[in-house]
This record gives C-alpha cells, structure tokens and sequence, in this order.
C-alpha cells in the first residue's frame, strides 16, 4: 500500500458501507480495505482509520469486542458508523477506544473530511507529542508515584493526597494491580478478580472498568502512568 496514503479499514458486521462512501474516501488518495472480525487483525498494524459499520440493534457485542481488539494492538483512529445508536451505547463505545460514533445522516464528504482532519491533526502534532512522551518519562524516573489503599474505607490514595472513594469494583481491581505491581496482568485475570466468576470473554467489561478507575486516579486519564496497558494482553500498575 501507499505509505503516503490514508490507509482506511472498513469492517461491516451485519451492515455494509454504502459505495459512495468508498467511492468518496478513495477520490481523496485514501486507500479502502474491506476488511471482517476474522481477518481484520492481519492488516491492523497498517491502517491510519478504521470504520466499523453495524446494526445497532444486533451488533453491539461484536462491536464491543472489535474496540477492544483494536485498542490492544492499534493506535488507528476508529469510528462506529451506525443508525440510532442509544446515548448508552454511544457512550460505551467512546470509553472503549472509538472517537466518535457517526449517524446514516453523514454525507459522503462529510465522512472523508472527519477521517483526513483527525490523521492530518495527528500528523501535525506527532513531534510535539513525542516531546511530551519524553518529558512524561523524565518525570516519572525522577519521581515515582506512591500508591496506598484502604480497604476500610474502599479507597486510595496517591502520593500522599485526599483518600479517593471507589466502588467495589474498582477497588477489587486496584488491589489486584498492587498483588501485582509492575507485572502485566491478563483480561482473564483481572475479569475473574474483580467478578469473582469465570471468564466469559467480554474483554470490554474490563475495559469500561478500568477506563471509569483511571478517571479517579489518573492525573490525566488519556495518558495514564500508573495504569498502564499492555498491547495483547490486559494492564499493568506500575509504581
């Protein structure tokens, strides 16, 4: 494929993107991949966009599972392009990794100019971005942070500050991570010592969880430090 292209996945679940859609990514030097739950993972690592086009009222589950897939092993951005997705849904999907949710009253070029903004921003900013990441990393080997829990009070505390609260849940998690401090630890694994129950595959229970945990505990939630994910395989609590 063209590097200097966008490179966009397109996987439809129980509802195709229509062909003009296609037809308009790829007028604007935008290569278009058809792609399906079952093969999607071979061409992951060289998309720039991803469209998961469903049905809102049957693929919710498989969507679901392809956000989390995508979130493990990509940085891709990802839309779900859906007809009257809930507020619920909507939201579920954004805490799990998607930028945005798109209606069927998108237009066409409505559509390649979201995709080509967001990669053009991202372009753009690449530079200042690893700048940052190199200061984020001189700061945390200067000074690391001191997690506390309390399980009296359902609660932790960073680097000395306020008492956080957290729900059983979280704090189930949170103790889980410390048993395991600096060791990554799988979905499985944290799924069946937070639910106290056996797997069932719904990585993004995982997920949403510990999207809501570092929302409390994170100085800045979309760039975690203590929480950090392992691409694969789960997170890791790192001190």
């Amino acid at each position: 494929m063209d590097k200097k292209s966008v490179n966009t996945g397109i996987i439809s679940l129980s509802a195709n993107l229509a062909e003009p859609y296609s037809e308009e990514l790829m007028k604007h030097n935008m290569n278009v991949m058809p792609l399906t739950m079952e093969n999607f993972e071979q061409y992951i690592d060289q998309l720039d966009a991803v469209i998961i086009r469903e049905n809102a009222e049957q693929d919710v589950r498989h969507t679901c599972q392809l956000l989390v897939k995508i979130k493990e092993s990509s940085d891709a951005f990802v839309w779900v392009f859906s007809p009257n997705t809930a507020v619920s849904m909507r939201i579920v999907y954004l805490q799990l990794g998607a930028v945005g949710v798109i209606s069927d009253e998108c237009k066409a070029d409505e559509l390649h100019l979201i995709i080509s903004n967001s990669v053009q921003k991202r372009k753009n900013t690449k530079h200042i971005n690893d700048e940052s990441d190199d200061e984020r990393l001189n700061e945390k080997d200067q000074s690391r942070s001191l997690v506390e829990l309390n399980q009296r009070n359902s609660s932790v505390r960073i680097d000395g500050k306020k008492e956080i609260p957290l729900t059983k849940l979280e704090y189930r998690a949170i103790d889980f991570f410390y048993k395991n401090m600096n060791n990554a630890v799988t979905y499985q694994e944290i799924f069946e010592a937070v639910w106290e129950k056996e797997f069932d595959n719904k990585n993004y229970r995982v997920a949403n969880l510990i999207f809501h945990l570092r929302e409390k505990i994170e100085k800045d939630a979309s760039n975690p430090i203590l929480i950090q994910t392992v691409r694969s395989k789960g997170y890791m609590l790192a001190e």
